[in-house]
């Protein structure tokens, strides 16, 4: 019985050229039309799969969640890929954590008190390593598309059709070579390994990854943008299952250049007040006091408007 969890890939038989469904991660499969058993092996470079959108009217999904005021100002579907990586990890690690010394009251036959010592939290490991473990890598971490919480579960992925794919929508690639992605994973999988230790006062490894796997999914995601009640958004949502990725509000432009207007003007309003106090002071009073008490009520009068910011 196949596990829900797991992500189905499809493929043609190629003896009948029938469509086979493989649960990911298994290597033996059968046709299910020509009786033919297949042996799946590993091909050169990662392989790349994708999933068909099973959502086609994404603004009725928008007026669902945000209601009927929203204005749809744009909204497209992009395929953005994101990979997991798999690798065995092997090799050895050791070192040790440093206890506290506490005393115990303890107590002779004789019943006298006698404080003994111990050491409590000490800890000393020395052991060898060998995990298969796996990690998913978000390609488009600078775009904020919520890639990230993307899930392959209950989704059915076919071999990648460059063509077809375009036909959706826009595609994003990968704007690193694989290799990249390979060494980046195992350096997160090493150190998610020698985290329990962050706290040992001497601490040494000597872990490599081997058996690398990678697998480039291609997942169709609604990206839109949107106006609700005056406030303007970015929103993202699976093209899929329609879970929601991210949910951004954008700051407004216009108030924000308005409100450094202001600001500008009344600086300036503080410049031309402590000029007027200036010129008054100095007819009767000597230069020097005139200019001190000018960048007195300057300073007065900037901590009146700023101050409290």
């Amino acid at each position: 019985m196949a596990d829900n969890t797991l992500a189905v890939i499809a493929f043609s038989c190629p003896n009948c050229g029938a469509e086979i469904d493989v649960i990911e991660g298994y290597t033996n499969t059968k046709c299910q039309f020509c009786d033919s058993n297949f042996l799946i092996t590993k091909k050169i470079g990662a392989p790349r799969i994708f999933a068909r959108p099973k959502i086609n009217k994404p603004k009725q999904i928008l007026r669902q969640r945000f209601g009927r005021n929203v204005q749809v100002i744009d909204v497209s579907l992009i395929y953005v890929p994101f990979i997991k990586v798999s690798s065995e990890i092997i090799g050895c690690l050791g070192g040790y954590k440093k206890g506290v010394v506490v005393q115990e009251p303890t107590y002779n036959d004789s019943g006298m008190n006698i404080d003994t010592t111990r050491t409590v939290g000490g800890k000393r490991v020395k052991k060898r390593i060998r995990r298969i473990l796996e990690v998913k890598l978000d390609p488009s971490e600078f775009y904020r598309y919520g890639i990230n919480r993307v899930t392959t579960e209950g989704k059915k992925f076919e071999v990648y059709d460059d063509e077809l794919l375009h036909r959706y929508g826009d595609v994003f690639d990968l704007p690193l070579p694989v290799n990249e992605y390979l060494d980046k994973a195992s350096e997160m999988l090493i150190k998610e390994i020698i985290y329990d230790y962050r706290d040992f006062d001497k601490f040494e490894h000597y872990l490599r990854a081997i058996k690398k796997k990678a697998i480039i999914y291609f997942n169709p995601i609604f990206f839109s943008r949107l106006e609700v009640n005056g406030d303007f958004y970015t929103y993202s949502f699976d093209a899929v299952n329609g879970k929601a990725l991210v949910k951004d509000k954008k700051k407004d432009k216009q108030k924000e250049s308005k409100k450094v207007f202001v600001g500008l003007n009344t600086l300036y309003g503080i410049i031309g007040a402590a000029g007027i106090i200036l010129s008054l002071i100095s007819s009767s009073a000597g230069r020097g006091a005139a200019f001190v008490l000018a960048l007195f009520a300057g300073f007065f009068l900037w901590w009146l408007q700023y101050g409290n910011d």
